[in-house]
């Protein structure tokens, strides 16, 4: 169990800059929930930057680059969190890790100001070679990150994510693959025509940007 206990270095601090091309207004007020040490906060100078980060030694180097960093799970927190300010919210990796994500998805609308948007990069189950090892090895093993994180407690496809999403009263602008995983010609080609064009089989996330 120890290298399920123990996450990599780099768990906290990725800069996730694949992301930064999903926003498409220009917002003077950024509110990132799971926001590490704080490293994609570094895409945004002179911009008012919020974190919220449950990892307290993750949350104290966020302070170097935010205006404030609250300590908890935005459950915990959102009464901290202004209500109509936000013009974006950032969820990298992180609704996956929510208790009740649903609930999440309905509440945080509030602290959106007019016309704000939200993008979130979310783990992509249908990912075909986590498909190969359940049905034909029938294991479902959890690592210490990436797709099968033993901190997961949701897991969600492009297609359930959007439904959750319109539910819940948002407008999903974009839902696409994020980084596109490369196999055997042979291989690639049987997962291309199995997808109908989704990329849905070959991509380890998803991204998505959501609107009211």
């Amino acid at each position: 169990m120890n290298n399920l206990i123990s996450k990599p270095d780099v768990y906290y601090s990725a800069t996730r800059s694949d992301m930064l091309k999903y926003i498409n207004n220009s917002p003077k007020r950024i509110l990132e929930i799971g926001c590490g040490t704080g490293r994609f906060a570094m895409n945004f100078k002179g911009i008012e930057y919020w974190g919220v980060e449950p990892n307290n030694e993750a949350a104290q180097q966020a302070t170097s680059h935010s205006n404030r960093i609250i300590i908890g799970t935005y459950e915990s927190s959102s009464s901290q969190i202004p209500n109509n300010y936000f013009d974006l919210i950032v969820c990298n990796d992180v609704i996956e890790h929510m208790i009740d994500p649903i609930g999440f998805l309905r509440s945080v609308k509030v602290k959106m100001a007019s016309g704000g948007k939200l993008i979130a990069s979310i783990p992509n189950i249908r990912y075909a070679p986590q498909l190969y090892s359940l049905l034909f090895n029938g294991t479902f093993d959890y690592e210490a990150s990436g797709l099968m994180d033993y901190t997961h407690l949701h897991f969600f496809t492009q297609k359930s994510f959007r439904k959750i999403a319109e539910s819940c009263g948002w407008k999903v602008e974009v839902s696409e693959p994020l980084a596109i995983a490369k196999f055997k010609p042979l291989k690639n080609l049987i997962l291309r025509l199995l997808e109908f064009n989704s990329h849905d089989l070959r991509n380890m996330q998803f991204a998505v940007r959501l609107s009211i």
